[in-house]
């Protein structure tokens, strides 16, 4: 929160000064972005991302075949259970838990693998797109870019989302 009070307070103080500074010898030319659009809109956000859910699915794959293997072995035990000597239905049922350990760990260690990844992803398309609204920054020389859920209110016409997009997938 304090950290919101204080980027909006550093922005208003950049709106007002900026018409002061150089005694408006330059015009102030300001731009929105959102980000999330551009991630979840522009087409070499969605490749990436599809190779994720690629990868993610064939872990989840490897995870429902334990499980399934998990769930034979159960069934396996309850119906065959009372046939087998005391000493193999402990082997067995060891076993079971072993295998249920096992697939719990599997399945921590395959979302902390996950979350790492889904972060990494997306900070290497946030610094893509940081560069990338960078150069065109210059390019078309822009004041100042500011991210839109950082702003409470401003004109659709500053809005440059749609030209990031287009830009960031013709370079990808």
């Amino acid at each position: 929160m304090k950290r919101l009070f204080k980027l909006n307070a550093l922005l208003v103080g950049i709106m007002i000064l900026l018409p002061l500074s150089a005694a408006s010898a330059t015009e102030v030319k300001i731009g929105v972005i959102d980000t999330r659009k551009i991630m979840q809109e522009s087409k070499a956000a969605k490749k990436a991302r599809a190779g994720f859910l690629k990868d993610l699915e064939a872990k989840r794959t490897v995870l429902k075949k334990k499980q399934k293997k998990i769930q034979a072995m159960e069934e396996k035990l309850k119906k065959k259970g009372k046939k087998m000597s005391a000493s193999d239905r402990q082997k067995k049922a060891e076993k079971l838990e072993k295998e249920i350990k096992e697939l719990r760990r599997l399945k921590s260690d395959l979302e902390e693998e996950l979350k790492k990844k889904d972060v990494e992803l997306t900070r290497k398309l946030l610094r893509e797109i940081g560069g990338i609204v960078k150069e065109f920054s210059q390019k078309e020389e822009y004041t100042v870019i500011l991210e839109r859920k950082s702003v409470v209110a401003a004109d659709k016409a500053i809005d440059i989302t749609d030209k990031i997009i287009r830009l960031y997938d013709t370079l990808k």
